[in-house]
């Protein structure tokens, strides 16, 4: 059904919920338990009704059927609850380990990776895993047991309504093996076929190669001869789907008169009674469905499980890498770069050449270019997000490669608008991250000295106000302040303003005094076309 790599990385997954796997397995057991004494019973009760059995002996039988089909529904809704309980929390598992996964990888990985690998891609697949757990849980632990103690039941009361049950079961698997093999198309591969579709495209890629050799008409006949056999292999594929299935409901209806005939016959002899001809019946509809599920199970979960590999493949990177072992707690701000160059992997990708710039502790310099890659360069360097191909940045006279990741970031503060914020209050977007455990007292000071105190003295819970709420709407200047604030709390020794998009409200007295704030005496890049902004520099340096 699915290999036993794949089962033991599943059941590791279930290890941590075993509790409420138990209760699954005990309430999948007791359906299929109880369906196969359904037919015991009924048996039982045909034959006393022909016996002439008194009132008291047939209501017995009624009482304790009604009792076993109670049962079956009460252990069928803890089934239910069980199994989404233990898929809904290996999804959640699984969504936590993939976003955690992301956020500590390269961010060259995360900015350059293919889309597809982005946790929100693994989302419709984690919905399918989950749906194939609760498929291979009820496989395992309701329909194989099910169809086993069925067969047993049949075995026991007539072996040769099981044998032929059996022959019947493989005569028609064995047709629709073959009318599904037929279906395949056999001519041409669906590579090929797939090629001969996408002469369009091509021919559209290469449309004044086409027009200048005036070869429009057999790009036509070319593409009209792909879709021609697309429609012929459609068209055989659908006949044979066809055939097969009148096939096999010819083959159902003389396995239905054969059963019949032999019911006569076993009846006729007096080798069966009729309950025990009701409780094959009985047995034979109820087999049908974990049978039909069985005998699909392998192609279902190789489809429910086929993202399995790629999430594992995912979760196997390698993080990002701290070779840093220098602690330099609160640097003074002395930054440099020196002959920073980087080559771009492709035309599309910024790059810098020998770039050499020095700020002093407290200056303030402003980068002009025209180039907003270059700007997210320049930051992601600085950061060590990225590395340099040549020359060396320092801080404080120290190659940052050498420092502890966390030293370093914790001197960074990069501030943009477009930054978004978080579903909580106030406090908690100001202390993010690293500040989350500060004290009230301080994240006051901060919020004073950054004027969020001015909007937050008129909402109901002050800084305690939560932001989700669809009655609390922030302006765009407020929003903004939230964010100054937030970097100020982290009072760092470098502050990088990022407002290539000139989105920073200038305009607002109260934003212009917070970021005042905030960059004094702090060494400080600012990257906008502002006026306002640029104004606070020092100097100014041109990127090319």
């Amino acid at each position: 059904m699915i290999g036993m790599p794949l089962l033991q990385r599943i059941m590791i997954w279930l290890v941590p919920y075993r509790a409420m796997l138990t209760f699954a397995i005990i309430s999948l057991l007791t359906i299929a338990l109880t369906t196969s004494l359904l037919t015991v019973i009924i048996k039982q009760l045909i034959d006393n009704m022909n016996a002439g059995q008194t009132l008291n002996e047939l209501q017995f039988l009624l009482l304790t059927i009604a009792s076993l089909i109670t049962l079956r529904g009460i252990a069928t809704l803890a089934s239910h609850y069980a199994v989404n309980w233990i898929g809904g929390k290996i999804g959640m598992d699984l969504r936590m380990r993939l976003f955690e996964k992301y956020l500590v990888l390269p961010l060259d990985h995360t900015i350059k990776s293919n889309p597809d690998h982005h946790p929100a891609h693994f989302t419709s697949k984690i919905d399918r895993i989950i749906d194939g757990i609760a498929e291979l849980l009820t496989l395992l632990w309701k329909e194989l047991p099910t169809a086993t103690s069925l067969l047993i039941v049949m075995f026991l009361l007539n072996w040769e309504f099981l044998l032929m049950a059996f022959s019947s079961a493989l005569v028609i698997g064995a047709i629709t093996q073959l009318t599904t093999q037929a279906r395949e198309p056999s001519s041409q591969s669906p590579r090929d076929l797939m090629d001969d579709l996408l002469l369009p495209r091509t021919s559209v890629t290469h449309i004044r190669s086409v027009k200048l050799d005036d070869g429009q008409l057999q790009e036509s006949q070319y593409f009209c001869d792909a879709i021609e056999r697309e429609r012929t292999l459609a068209l055989k594929r659908a006949l044979l789907k066809t055939l097969g299935n009148i096939v096999v409901s010819l083959i159902i209806i003389a396995i239905l008169a054969a059963f019949s005939l032999l019911f006569i016959q076993q009846l006729t002899l007096g080798r069966i009674t009729i309950g025990d001809a009701s409780a094959l019946i009985a047995a034979i509809l109820l087999l049908i469905y974990p049978l039909k599920r069985l005998l699909l199970a392998k192609i279902s979960l190789q489809y429910k499980f086929q993202a399995i590999d790629e999430i594992e493949s995912f979760l196997a990177q390698r993080n990002e890498i701290d070779l840093g072992n220098i602690e330099i707690a609160r640097a003074r701000g002395l930054l440099q770069l020196i002959a920073v160059s980087t080559h771009a992997s492709s035309q599309s990708n910024p790059s810098l050449d020998k770039f050499t710039l020095i700020l002093q502790p407290g200056e303030i310099v402003a980068l002009s270019t025209t180039h907003h890659n270059q700007v997210n360069l320049l930051i992601d360097l600085i950061a060590r997000f990225v590395y340099p191909t040549n020359g060396k940045i320092l801080l404080d006279g120290i190659d940052i490669s050498t420092l502890k990741l966390a030293e370093l970031r914790a001197n960074i503060a990069w501030i943009t608008p477009h930054t978004l914020l978080m579903n909580d209050t106030i406090a908690a977007n100001i202390a993010y991250g690293s500040t989350r455990c500060e004290t009230e007292a301080r994240i006051m000071k901060v919020a004073r000295a950054c004027h969020v105190t001015q909007f937050t003295r008129q909402m109901p819970h002050g800084l305690q106000t939560r932001i989700d709420n669809k009655s609390v709407t922030l302006t765009e200047s407020q929003r903004q302040r939230i964010l100054i604030a937030r970097a100020l709390l982290k009072n760092p020794a470098i502050v990088i303003v990022d407002d290539t998009s000139a989105s920073f409200d200038t305009e607002c007295a109260h934003v212009e005094a917070a970021l005042n704030t905030l960059i004094h005496h702090r060494t400080t890049l600012i990257f906008s076309p502002q006026n306002a902004l640029l104004k606070k520099a020092n100097r100014i340096v041109t990127l090319t």
